[in-house]
């Protein structure tokens, strides 16, 4: 979310004000609170999930938009269960509503606890979406308009604050052990994240170093990460501190399985940073990275190789 609201305010006009809805008591980064056209409404209301979190969402809706009068109100995060109560607290009212999907949005229920369930919460409930007046999607991986829908879809051009993502950023420290052959993935320690794929790579290549900064979902891979000389886990960082990861490496890699049009933000924002990306052959991605590869561990190797030792490769 906070990558969403950065690139939403860097890429919209200096005139345009947005209040932030947060359900919760929990903590916000500093920058958010920060940002001069960004204000943050705090609402108490019981936990919930699934369709609790419907009714929610529609209860916080009604109550802001009783004190409040937005031009439209819009759902950013939890398509599925924001994107109805959204709707529901907004009936009746003159403003438009406003929801945001991917494609994946339909498809990720294969690896969920209870696949039969989140597959009717996707495609069932998360077909609400199209009730709204516009979809916003996003340029790589987005949506399309069903038949039956009166909305508008509004592609969003996939980008990063470029102000904030640049190569001139200050490296992190700490992050490698050595000072060439740096290569960086974040994203959570898990296999839709292809960190096995990162592990069979970093064998291959035992003189290039290899850190994942994101948090730790399979203990078995970070027990394999834990057990390789070349490779290092790093926790999670603040938002702000994210430009700081590209520009203390050599290589962005993204080997994710599972991203909106084969795109990951990593890959966006490595690219802001000046640095070269390889990603796997998946949708969009070459129109992001500078080389993409087959799901195959001898193939991603080739490809770091050839950017980071061009000479060597040939």
């Amino acid at each position: 979310m906070e990558a969403y609201l950065d690139s939403l305010l860097y890429r919209t006009a200096a005139n345009d004000t947005f209040e932030l809805l947060v359900v919760s008591d929990c903590d916000l980064p500093t920058w958010l609170g920060n940002a001069t056209r960004l204000t943050v409404e705090r609402y108490k209301a019981p936990t919930a999930s699934g369709t609790g979190l419907v009714r929610t969402t529609a209860e916080v809706v009604r109550r802001h938009l009783r004190s409040h009068e937005p031009v439209e109100i819009r759902q950013i995060t939890q398509p599925r269960w924001h994107a109805p109560g959204v709707l529901l607290g907004a009936a009746g009212s003159d403003v438009d509503v406003c929801t945001r999907a991917s494609d994946s949005l339909f498809g990720e229920y294969r690896q969920a606890p209870s696949p039969a369930r989140a597959w009717l919460a996707n495609n069932v409930l998360g077909q609400s979406i199209y009730l709204s007046d516009r979809v916003f999607t996003p340029k790589y991986g987005g949506v399309t308009l069903p038949w039956w829908t009166r909305a508008s879809l509004v592609v969003e051009e996939r980008t990063v604050n470029e102000e904030r993502f640049t190569p001139e950023a200050k490296p992190c420290e700490g992050l490698f052990d050595g000072e060439k052959n740096r290569v960086l993935t974040v994203g959570r320690v898990s296999r839709r994240k292809g960190i096995d794929l990162l592990l069979a790579v970093a064998r291959r290549l035992d003189d290039y170093e290899f850190t994942v900064v994101g948090p730790a979902d399979e203990e078995t891979l970070v027990a394999e990460m834990d057990a390789a000389s070349n490779v290092h886990h790093h926790p999670p960082v603040e938002y702000v501190e994210m430009p700081g990861l590209y520009t203390a490496s050599d290589l962005v890699l993204s080997v994710s399985r599972l991203e909106w049009g084969g795109v990951s933000r990593a890959m966006l924002e490595g690219k802001a940073a000046g640095r070269p990306v390889v990603a796997l052959d998946r949708e969009s991605a070459s129109n992001v990275a500078d080389i993409v590869a087959p799901a195959e561990p001898p193939a991603i190797a080739d490809a770091v190789r050839s950017q980071l030792d061009p000479e060597g490769y040939r």
